[in-house]
């Protein structure tokens, strides 16, 4: 009888241990809605990375990137289950596509970008890395910063002057028109 109490109570403590952790108290659930439409010179702004920055208590940063209308919804815990109550500071950028890019996703180029010659192996001794790391690194050999297709003010929050307080539990809708 003591075994069976023994074992009951070591898989109750075990149980209780591996579920612990598994509920979601203030996460998602306390999430408001919000969405935002971006503006730059009155066009819609499509593929912009827009972060709010938590600038009060209960805040937490969230952030969600643009459609081809301007719109996106915001995600804290996941793509787009809202923001939590409170101020934020907002960042809004857009990275320039560059010509230069070479298509990195060429499964050519994991044999350093020769292809595989007839009755080769296909792999090379030359780092398939190599070509990439170059293109990124400045020739110090320190990454390169993303050319930004907006004006360089709105990418930091401490310079946007973008500010939005979320509140609920209504859904928030806001407008963020850029300029240079």
């Amino acid at each position: 009888m003591r075994t069976l109490s023994l074992t009951t109570a070591c898989f109750l403590l075990g149980f209780s241990v591996m579920t612990t952790g598994c509920s979601d108290p203030g996460g998602s659930a306390a999430c408001i809605p919000v969405s935002l439409t971006v503006t730059y010179k009155g066009e819609p702004v499509e593929g912009a990375e827009v972060t709010f920055h938590a600038a009060g208590e209960g805040a937490r940063t969230c952030q969600g990137r643009t459609d081809a209308s301007g719109r996106a919804a915001i995600g804290t815990f996941s793509i787009d289950d809202g923001a939590l109550a409170g101020a934020y500071k907002v960042s809004v950028a857009k990275a320039v596509e560059q010509n230069d890019s070479k298509g990195y996703n060429d499964p050519s180029l994991v044999s350093g970008g020769t292809g595989n010659p007839a009755g080769g192996s296909g792999l090379q001794a030359q780092d398939p890395n190599a070509g990439y790391l170059k293109d990124i690194s400045g020739k110090d050999g320190q990454p390169l910063e993303t050319p930004n297709a907006l004006p360089a003010k709105y990418a930091s929050h401490a310079t946007s002057g973008i500010a939005f307080t979320v509140q609920g539990p209504d859904a928030n809708d806001f407008k963020v028109e850029l300029t240079d």
